[in-house]
């Protein structure tokens, strides 16, 4: 108002003002009102790439960024790999993004257990990290990969939980690909469980080996499915030397039990084909 002028406001005008007026609070209460997936508590600061995490939570994750053993992929020294004697490994490396610690076995109970499904993305997300670190590692070597594999679940199991979060993981390894040009990988249902195990949690070692014994087969149409991809890729299989090779995902990565004996299935399928298989692994976890 100016002296005895009154200042009208058109009703879109006002929409403006009001709008402009109260942005600032609405954006405090928008922020608000997210939080935290692991601690619940609200977010201040946004993490770049993790939005569902305060800054505490992701500062706490135990990333692996240097593996200590070229087999495994742990963090600290492995007995198990420079054992002599040992169980003979079927697969050629495994990489995990973060060590097992009890944070983070708090998280994938939460998603695995408990039905917390917004930890689907974010576990996808952190595993992509140990992808990285492989494609690093393997560079020099030219290294790509036909296909991913995930391990199965039990039909207990997947009653119980309703979904198999190491296939889920697999989605998310298979969409970002392998090399630049690539494109997507082939996601891959080759193996299923001929037995229900008992949780592997409170098991020992060599509890775990033998637990896993004959636990994995083929499914009937495995040969006709990774045959199916080999095919449709003769230029990009041709330069492999006669090699099929498979990324196979879980979610842990313990002793090797599973990984070993999903691997030494996967060989015989390629070995089907007349060709020989090279299985690399793909965990979210090392313990």
């Amino acid at each position: 108002m100016r002296g005895g002028e009154v200042m009208c406001f058109s009703r879109e005008s006002f929409g403006q003002l009001w709008s402009g007026m109260f942005k600032p609070i609405q954006q405090l209460l928008v922020k608000g009102e997210s939080s935290c997936l692991a601690c619940g508590k609200m977010i201040s600061i946004c993490v770049p790439g993790y939005s569902e995490l305060c800054a505490p939570c992701y500062s706490s994750i135990p990333w692996i960024t240097l593996p200590r053993c070229w087999t495994c992929g742990r963090h600290v020294g492995c007995p198990d790999c420079s054992r002599k004697g040992g169980v003979q490994r079927s697969f050629v490396m495994n990489r995990s993004s973060v060590a097992y610690s009890a944070s983070m076995r708090q998280w994938l109970a939460q998603y695995k257990y408990r039905g917390h499904e917004s930890y689907s993305t974010v576990l996808s997300r952190m595993m992509g990290r140990a992808m990285e670190q492989m494609k690093q590692e393997l560079k020099s070597q030219r290294i790509t990969f036909d296909g991913v594999v995930f391990v199965p679940l039990s039909e207990a199991r997947w009653r119980e939980r309703g979904f198999n979060q190491a296939e889920e993981l697999a989605k998310g390894a298979a969409l970002v690909g392998w090399c630049v040009g690539r494109g997507r990988l082939p996601l891959l249902n080759l193996l299923m469980r001929s037995r229900h195990t008992d949780k592997q949690s409170f098991k020992s070692r060599n509890e775990r080996l033998r637990n896993m014994q004959g636990v994995f087969q083929a499914l009937p149409d495995a040969p006709e499915q990774l045959g199916r991809v080999i095919s449709e890729s003769r230029r990009t299989f041709l330069e492999h030397g006669a090699v099929i090779r498979l990324l196979l995902v879980d979610d842990v990565y313990t002793t090797g039990s599973t990984i070993n004996a999903c691997a030494g299935v996967l060989q015989s399928i390629c070995g089907e084909l007349g060709f020989g298989g090279e299985i690399y692994s793909l965990t979210w976890a090392r313990s």
